[in-house]
């Protein structure tokens, strides 16, 4: 029963794990999050064609945090977390960047959030 539940705690941590936060090509990642309509980054939402990071940044500077959704939506806003929009398996952020396919820019309804 004991490894039965090491187990499974190290399931959830592999799941909800970033091992990306501060290193080379995901420098400033928070991770993945949840989204829906009402929107967890609320500003100066925009769809950008062949979207990379960093056309995510400029476009989203002055705010605190950036979202890349579905391969090409950019979301912007200051505060990224609330019990609305909990964090998500990494794996559920698996939509390309339209202008960068090694980078994975969120997904379905899903938020990979980066600080600006």
């Amino acid at each position: 029963m004991k490894n039965l539940i090491v187990l499974a705690l190290c399931l959830v941590s592999a799941v909800y794990s970033n091992p990306y936060t501060d290193i080379g090509h995901y420098r400033g990642y928070v991770g993945c999050f949840v989204d829906d309509s009402n929107r967890m980054l609320k500003h100066r939402i925009q769809t950008l064609h062949l979207n990379t990071l960093e056309k995510c940044r400029l476009h989203c500077r002055g705010y605190k945090y950036l979202g890349l959704q579905y391969g090409h939506w950019c979301l912007c806003g200051n505060s990224y977390y609330s019990h609305a929009y909990p964090q998500a398996s990494e794996l559920q952020c698996n939509r390309p960047c339209g202008g960068e396919p090694n980078r994975m820019c969120g997904g379905f309804a899903r938020n990979a959030i980066y600080k600006v």
